[in-house]
């Protein structure tokens, strides 16, 4: 009989499950406001992956595992080993088979070499034990628990596209089928940089054929979908998801996230609002919805997401774009309350700009005049600073300091023009 860690070939990819899933989430949806890059196409009759061991569907059902069927001295060192491992003592059982080799070279088996990979995996030789992974399948190549393996250490190695070739296979000689294997399969395709032959295994896991389809099995879709330029693949799952999980706020996450890389903002938008209504949003969500509003031209709706995303340790940006969206919306007051309130934080030349600008706007030419100066102070070089000053000069009837803060102006490309026109008014106060 085998140990325990045989009876469940799925424990072999448990590293892989923790990982992907939290790759697909963290780091394979970030969409918004990425255009999605141009499809590959696999060469006709291409192999996937580069795997050097052939694949065969099982034709025959056949207990590749019953130790009956194992020669005895064979079975004896198995034996040995598999107590070794159940112990933790894999370096031992490591060096129990490769003696075995050794001295036995006529007495190889895949049951040896899918052990030695199994102790060299746990021991932290992964590079090892793919090797033995694969002369295990090489004399078998219906092991599904050594195809399990490969995945595994390949997956560790970073061979993401075999060890995508190593969970297909494994689930084609499988006699559970465990589906989360497919998932597996498809993530790794992804993080192999293969979204279309990935694709259709996230297709098939969210047909409904395996019940009914999980969150993360959508995320994988969308994914696949975006990176393969096939979004529309995607579009009517999307749909059949929201019935599915209506309340579900990851659903509706999702699915914004799948708009805003389709660049429609505006259903992004709504999406990502009624994520807000299921369960609180964080910083970084407000301040999205935040930027949505704004590509849409809802600057007060903007406010709103980014006051509520900047927290104690908001950034001069985070500040910018609230007062900016303030601005737009005509909320003068509320801008000036912002813009103290940033300034006594950090003093930034963009911030004391746009404090010029509402003051310039609120027709407080002085004060506006006040914050352009301490922008030349910080930035002596902005040419907008000494044009905006001439301009306040000019409103207040300051002929001559408008004339010298205008020329400065002049000697700028961007403001030159208008610089001139202005000097031109002034000659005539």
């Amino acid at each position: 009989m085998c140990n325990s860690r045989e009876e469940n070939g799925m424990i072999l990819i448990r590293k892989v499950g923790r990982e992907l899933a939290a790759w697909l989430i963290a780091v394979g949806l970030i969409f918004l406001l990425v255009q999605p890059g141009r499809a590959e196409e696999p060469a006709s009759g291409q192999e996937q992956g580069g795997n050097d061991v052939t694949k065969v569907v099982a034709t025959e059902s056949v207990d590749l595992y019953d130790m009956a069927q194992v020669p005895r001295k064979i079975r004896k060192v198995v034996f040995r080993a598999a107590n070794y491992g159940r112990r933790g003592g894999f370096e031992k059982a490591v060096a129990l088979l490769e003696d075995h080799l050794q001295a036995h070279p006529d007495q190889d088996h895949y049951l040896v070499q899918m052990h030695l990979a199994q102790n060299l995996d746990d021991s932290g030789a992964a590079d090892d034990a793919y090797d033995h992974y694969q002369q295990a399948l090489v004399m078998e190549p219906r092991l599904d628990r050594a195809w399990f393996g490969l995945a595994d250490a390949a997956y560790e190695l970073e061979r993401f596209e075999i060890a995508g070739d190593a969970f297909q296979a494994g689930y084609d000689h499988s006699p559970e089928r465990p589906v989360e294997v497919l998932y597996f399969a498809g993530a790794s395709y992804l993080l192999a940089e293969k979204p279309a032959t990935a694709l259709p295994i996230f297709e098939d896991l969210t047909s409904g054929r395996f019940g009914v389809p999980r969150i993360k099995w959508y995320q994988g879709l969308v994914a696949a979908a975006v990176k393969a330029a096939q979004p529309a693949k995607a579009e009517p799952r999307i749909a059949e998801m929201l019935d599915r999980y209506p309340d579900d706020p990851e659903a509706w996450y999702l699915n914004y996230q799948y708009h805003a890389s389709a660049r429609d903002f505006q259903s992004a938008a709504v999406a990502l609002a009624i994520v807000g209504y299921l369960r609180p949003l964080i910083e970084g969500e407000n301040q999205q919805l935040g930027d949505l509003y704004s590509v849409i031209h809802v600057p007060h709706l903007a406010s709103q997401n980014y006051a509520a995303g900047i927290g104690d340790d908001g950034t001069s940006e985070e500040f910018e774009r609230l007062v900016s969206s303030l601005v737009a919306a005509h909320e003068l007051d509320e801008a000036l309350l912002v813009l103290n309130r940033a300034l006594a934080k950090e003093s930034t030349p963009r911030l004391w700009s746009l404090l010029g600008d509402i003051h310039y706007l609120r027709k407080d030419y002085p004060e506006a005049s006040k914050a352009f100066s301490t922008l030349t102070e910080l930035d002596g070089e902005s040419g907008r600073a000494w044009l905006m000053l001439g301009y306040c000069a000019l409103e207040m009837g300051q002929k001559d300091e408008a004339l010298e803060n205008l020329a400065r102006a002049s000697t700028y490309e961007d403001q030159s023009d208008m610089a001139q026109l202005l000097m031109q008014r002034a000659m005539r106060m």
